[in-house]
């Protein structure tokens, strides 16, 4: 220990006698650690860290498998009840949905929180305790509507009370009814999905009054639940899988015209938090990002590597005066491998700091979570290990090579000063370095042409036309049933929010919907008349919304045929709907649609199409054409829904006085989720663009070390070759001609990297087929502008030394040595 200790002492010496290696080196370590520490972090938050509920390896998510539909789905409460009440694979069950409530403040505005609507067995079937208070209790969850009692989550008491310690027992005003705190949760329990949870829980018994307009909880069909039962002990995921499907079959046959096509899948709940669909999509983006963090450390490494060769060429006689008074050559190379693990030490400790610096900012590049309270990407122990196991590994990688090679000198002619290295070997360095600077671009080519791709998408995902004019309307979305409204009082503040907003100055045209662009929608089963029904009597799902009157003109969604939507649509009217291009040919191909005949589901008259617009985006720029209808709100009534205002101008100088406009109808209702729609659509593309600014600045930091280190290489090279170029000078060689010999060695180099990298680019970037979109895994604008941004960098690295060479004096260098 003695001994270790020494040379750790004598290690950092010689690191303090070389500050300028030093430095290079630590800043080129703490790159490439941090970046891989930052990385981890934020993976290791969302994908990997421990779920705060007791026995989590028992807990398993149910879900609903449908013939008709992909995916894992929801379950449907009624469902819901025969799981938990006849299932023998389970000790227990719980539920929750996720709904959004408003809560009325000391200032009387509501605002909006989030909310899960749980079983009253929630808190008990995961295990977790209130850090203050309560959780639920089994009589809060019997009777509908008796028990007005919240939990709220740490982050929410934190945030919106100020963690008040009084807050449990005090009653607060949630949809325009008191409730009773009778908990706050633990600070590291966000709920069981993933990316964040919500402010707040309810218990499921309290619907009507927290989701006023849901009617679901009393419809087979309706699937909006997501359920996780506990395994009995000793039985398995398998044996429960084959006795849910057992259960699933049963209620198929009892109520086929709900439940028919459906079964039961489940996935442990560890599993089923990072990856429900099984698409893997989280895994490979995170494996895309730890890969290209791995990549910046990889290169970081072999710019260490070749400064510790450099360094090694100046310590020969060091070392060899130690080999001939009989150092052993395994003392020296630990010796020398403890400098590189101290020198590691120093840079992961560095790395670590700039991981803490970093990881806030990448946090809000990185496409996970999405939750009202994301988990926060902590520097856990988990990380430091992480770090700490990064930076000892890094240590070996870069430091095993160069102490190998510096503790075999030839020691006659080293101690005589006639070389100060052995010929023999000046080759063999040389080429290791060569190597490294050729793994070194092939390495920032790979990250290069992924950050590319990336970036190719994105821009292929912003020039997709949505199909309605984006620029000038201005958004807010309003909830009549959480505040209490009646249908009658719902359609007078309509009206009146219409005619009040519309007449303000500035506003160019006006319409109400409850849904608002990219916001999702109800899917409804639809019946052709004259047409077969699908086996089993079951309609295809379509998509819907629920529009008012101007709605086509105000989102520039131009009209094909038919009429639009007016007053005489009302709801003792014919029932009426319009419907887009995708869904006439869909279901009447080659024929003309207006004035056809559909039923929806629960439908008992036929509706009549009015008109056909034009294809639109509804849920996103990138989802595919898809049949889509349009029903008046005139006819069935919306108490959620969404102003849509165009401006003249920037819509945003409009929102006091809509807000007035808002008060002057209703003095305590909030105007929710106000943004444009210019907003609203540039944030539908929040994970790509979080993809393309991560792993491209990732890409261009592959790109500087890779610079540097081959700048380094050239460098040493024009060094070990003063001789030379000074005698080719004085032989009569022109500057021109030593500027391309230097300059043809690094585009050699260059090249070579560049063919290795685009052949490892081509082969790898295939896996990353699915996040792209409308752009090849292998396209050839990604390929060829990232290789040529590579090789005028890389020219330009070399170009430095290469002028420094011409400016050689021959006189000098002819008395080098």
């Amino acid at each position: 220990m003695e001994t270790l200790f020494k040379d750790i002492r004598y290690g950092v010496r010689m690191l303090l006698k070389s500050p300028g290696f030093t430095i290079v080196a630590v800043l080129s370590l703490a790159l490439g650690i941090g970046a891989n520490t930052a990385v981890f972090s934020i993976v290791n938050s969302f994908l990997f860290a421990p779920l705060p509920v007791n026995e989590p390896g028992r807990l398993v998510s149910i879900f609903t498998l449908d013939v008709k539909n992909p995916g894992p789905l929801p379950t449907s409460h009624l469902n819901y009840i025969d799981y938990r009440d006849k299932n023998e694979a389970f000790s227990e069950m719980l539920a929750y949905t996720f709904v959004q409530v408003n809560y009325s403040g000391g200032s009387g505005e509501s605002k909006q929180l989030f909310a899960e609507v749980v079983t009253g067995n929630y808190f008990d079937v995961l295990g977790v305790k209130a850090t203050a208070g309560r959780t639920f209790l089994p009589d809060e969850d019997k009777t509908p509507g008796t028990h007005p009692v919240v939990v709220f989550s740490y982050a929410s008491w934190k945030r919106d009370f100020g963690g008040d310690p009084e807050l449990v027992g005090r009653t607060i005003s949630l949809n325009r009814r008191d409730y009773a705190v009778v908990g706050i949760a633990p600070k590291d329990f966000t709920g069981t999905d993933l990316g964040g949870g919500p402010d707040m829980w309810v218990p499921m018994m309290m619907h009507e009054q927290i989701q006023p307009a849901m009617t679901w909880y009393n419809q087979r069909r309706g699937l909006f639940l997501a359920m996780i039962g506990r395994l009995k002990p000793g039985v398995s995921v398998e044996q429960a899988q084959s006795s849910m499907s057992a259960l699933g079959s049963q209620l198929e046959q009892e109520y086929r015209n709900d439940n028919e096509g459906r079964n039961v899948k489940l996935i442990p709940l560890l599993t089923a938090r990072t990856d429900p669909g099984g698409d893997g999509e989280a895994m490979l983006i995170s494996a895309a990002l730890m890969g290209v963090a791995l990549i910046v450390l990889l290169i970081a490494c072999a710019n260490v590597t070749n400064l510790l060769l450099a360094r090694a060429t100046r310590r020969t006689r060091e070392i060899a005066v130690r080999l001939a008074i009989g150092a052993s050559r395994g003392r020296l190379i630990r010796q020398l491998m403890t400098e590189s693990l101290v020198l590691s030490a120093i840079g992961g400790l560095a790395g670590f700091l700039v991981a803490y610096w970093s990881k806030g900012l990448l946090q809000a590049f990185v496409p996970f979570g999405g939750g009202p309270n994301d988990q926060d990407a902590g520097l856990d122990p988990r990380v430091l290990v992480f770090a700490i196991t990064v930076a000892a590994l890094s240590g070996v990688l870069f430091g095993l090579a160069p102490a190998l090679q510096a503790s075999k000198p030839d020691l006659v002619p080293t101690l005589k000063g006639e070389v100060t290295m052995v010929t023999a070997r000046r080759g063999l360095r040389f080429n290791l370095r060569k190597a490294l600077v050729v793994v070194q671009v092939a390495l920032s080519l790979f990250a290069l042409v992924t950050a590319g791709l990336f970036v190719r998408s994105l821009q292929k995902a912003q020039a997709v036309n949505p199909g309605f004019i984006t620029e000038n309307v201005l958004l807010m979305a309003f909830d009549l049933g959480r505040e209490g409204y009646t249908e009658t009082q719902g359609r007078n503040f309509h009206r009146q929010l219409v005619e009040r907003v519309g007449s303000l100055p500035g506003v160019q045209s006006i319409t109400i919907a409850r849904d608002r662009p990219f916001g999702g929608g109800f899917q409804r089963s639809v019946f052709i008349e004259g047409q077969e029904p699908p086996p089993g009597g079951r309609g295809v799902l379509v998509q819907t919304n629920n529009i008012g009157l101007k709605f086509f003109d105000t989102m520039g969604i131009p009209m094909l045929k038919g009429r639009d939507f007016s007053e005489q649509d009302s709801a003792t009217a014919p029932k009426t709907l319009i419907i887009n291009e995708a869904m006439a040919e869909r279901f009447w191909p080659g024929a003309d649609p207006v004035g056809k005949r559909l039923k929806l589901f629960g439908d008992q008259d036929y509706r009549e199409v009015v008109a056909v617009v034009r294809d639109s985006k509804y849920n996103s720029l990138t989802e595919r054409r898809r049949p889509f209808m349009y029903i008046p709100l005139l006819q069935e009534y919306a108490g959620q829904f969404n102003l849509h205002a165009r401006t003249v101008s920037d819509p945003k100088t409009l929102v006091a006085a809509v807000r007035e406009s808002v008060q002057g109808i209703d003095s305590k209702l909030a105007a929710l989720n106000i943004q444009t729609l210019s907003e609203r659509i540039d944030n539908s593309l929040g994970g790509q663009r979080s993809q393309a600014t991560t792993l491209g600045a990732f890409g261009v930091l592959a790109l500087v070390l890779a610079a540097v280190g081959l700048y380094g290489v050239m460098a040493y090279s024009v060094a070990q070759r003063t001789r030379e170029i000074g005698i080719r000078m004085a032989l009569g060689a022109q500057r021109k001609h030593v500027l391309g010999l230097v300059l043809k060695q690094g585009a050699t180099l260059v090249a070579a990297g560049v063919v290795v990298g685009l052949g490892a680019a081509f082969a790898a970037t295939r896996l990353l087929a699915s996040l792209l979109f409308g752009v090849s895994p292998v396209d050839p604008v990604a390929f060829a502008a990232t290789s040529g941004l590579l090789l005028v960098v890389a020219l330009l690295a070399s170009y430095i030394p290469a002028r420094r060479a011409t400016k050689v004096d021959p006189l000098i260098a002819l008395r080098y040595e």
